[in-house]
């Protein structure tokens, strides 16, 4: 049985008699390609640390300056991406920022302490063009009872993808396949993400107008990512404090594994919760963040790293699930792209001057690092509470 929402004609399926509604196809879709995609960057993620410290020998602050340029790129990209997807049409802006993740591809290939970031970042910055597109044409295939849901589903999908990829590249890791061809075989998962967001049949209008720009609530909760993103590190520095301890590469990916499966099942149970807020938000998301932190720069066994890693992913699964639902819900349709843009740029940010702090003082000793982060994620947590929640 089918039954359109008249204002946008778009189809919702359900079985008869049953309070639980079947997801539609394009969600299925939307998640699929994000699982691929996923497939493949997440364990170039993983390699990255390791790589450039590792085999190319370059000083942890120079990742932590690149790592910062990721994210502070992909700040602006982000911005742009959100404001084409409203202007241009949400659908080819998707395919296409998906299109060119895969100069990820040939980080390794380049072997170069130069060129080798420069096509990672160029591969992460078209990540970020595409993110808020596609977040638009997830909240456009569903309507607002069945949106959490769906964002859950693309999360878990997603994160499961990293999973996986973790998985293939501790294997070829362990089967003493090179850098390089660890890279080059997340090619076929790039094409598959693109080809199956270029069959969705969403995103296909075309604003015309100028988009306008968010409003207070939107922006407020941008504010509040970007706060949680100077906490929110990239997760190769927790993969060299393991290594470091451990001298295991295959350990510490392993690590990242274990960080993104608690990720994809916490945000697939908050998807399907009944209530869900900004307190779960500052509490679950933000303030279990902190914790993590702190733990990892106590560190001293292997099971305090993973315990701190399954941590830090029970509120990435938290935060990425309610973050762009919230967000989808407190702004009209026709500026879900702007909005989305808004999220992914706040984020990034914060994660462009956390990566820079986390480099500088990692340096100086470990510690420091994670008592900043940990410092940041408890006042992201108050300011969702005192702030963003009223």
């Amino acid at each position: 049985m089918v039954r359109r929402n008249q204002s946008t004609a778009r189809p919702i399926y359900f079985i008869k008699g049953n309070s639980r509604r079947v997801m539609n196809r394009e969600v299925w879709k939307i998640s699929l390609s994000a699982f691929f995609a996923d497939l493949g960057y997440q364990g170039a993620i993983a390699l990255l640390p390791l790589l450039l410290v590792a085999a190319l020998k370059l000083p942890i602050y120079v990742y932590g300056i690149i790592e910062a340029l990721n994210y502070g790129g992909g700040a602006l990209m982000g911005l742009l991406g959100g404001y084409a997807a409203d202007r241009y049409g949400r659908k080819r802006v998707a395919v296409l920022g998906n299109s060119l993740i895969s100069l990820m591809s040939f980080t390794a290939l380049a072997n170069s302490p130069v060129l080798s970031p420069i096509l990672f970042l160029a591969g992460w910055w078209s990540r970020n063009f595409r993110t808020p597109a596609r977040r638009a044409m997830l909240a456009e295939v569903t309507d607002e009872a069945e949106r959490k849901r769906a964002f859950g589903i693309l999360h878990a999908l997603d994160i499961g993808g990293g999973v996986g990829s973790v998985a293939v590249m501790a294997a070829l890791l362990l089967a003493g396949y090179s850098f390089t061809a660890a890279y080059l075989i997340t090619l076929p998962f790039f094409i598959t993400s693109t080809a199956l967001l270029a069959s969705v049949r969403a995103g296909e209008r075309r604003g015309g107008a100028k988009p306008q720009a968010p409003g207070l609530k939107v922006t407020a909760l941008a504010l509040a990512s970007a706060l949680f993103g100077f906490t929110y590190y990239s997760f190769g520095f927790p993969i060299l404090s393991i290594f470091l301890h451990t001298r295991s590469d295959v350990i510490s990916i392993a690590a990242y594994g274990l960080y993104l499966a608690v990720s994809a099942v916490v945000g697939l149970a908050v998807g399907f919760a009944k209530s869900t807020g900004y307190k779960t938000l500052a509490f679950a998301g933000y303030a279990i963040a902190a914790v993590a932190s702190l733990l990892f720069g106590l560190g001293g066994s292997l099971a305090l790293y993973l315990a701190a890693a399954a941590l830090l992913g029970l509120s990435i699964g938290v935060v990425e699930t309610l973050e762009p639902y919230i967000v989808a819900s407190i702004s009209r349709e026709e500026e879900w792209g702007v909005s989305m843009g808004a999220l992914t740029a706040g984020r990034s940010l914060g994660l462009f001057i956390s990566n820079i702090a986390m480099g500088f003082l990692f340096s100086v000793g470990e510690l420091y690092a994670y008592l900043y982060a940990f410092a940041a994620a408890l006042v992201a947590a108050l300011i969702v509470l005192t702030v963003v929640a009223r």
